[in-house]
């Protein structure tokens, strides 16, 4: 889901490239995303032998989002209300991803 949610994302803020040209926040939380997905699919791919790395990843993913926020809220060339909501839920799912991986009882 969270991958899913990313992607979904980053095509979102791909779109907007082309609607905010001149906005080097949009182009910058797209490659945000994009560190975001990765960080998910590694957390996916170490789960089943490294839980330890697979909770970090899980946790970083959440940063993508954070840095875009940031950067948007400096640059103010966007609404960022909708956005805001995007980048919300990812450092949420980011969140409940690191405590489930916290949580797996262990082997």
């Amino acid at each position: 889901m969270a991958i899913d949610k990313s992607i979904k994302a980053q095509n979102y803020f791909k779109s907007l490239v082309n609607k905010y040209p001149s906005s080097q926040a949009i182009k910058a939380c797209a490659t945000y995303y994009n560190t975001s997905i990765r960080s998910f699919q590694n957390a996916l791919a170490e789960l089943p032998d490294d839980r330890e790395t697979a909770s970090y990843d899980a946790r970083v993913a959440g940063d993508g989002p954070d840095h875009c926020q940031s950067y948007l809220v400096v640059e103010k060339k966007v609404n960022i209300s909708l956005i805001t909501t995007l980048n919300n839920d990812m450092q949420f799912l980011s969140f409940v991803a690191f405590l489930s991986v916290e949580r797996l009882p262990s082997k």
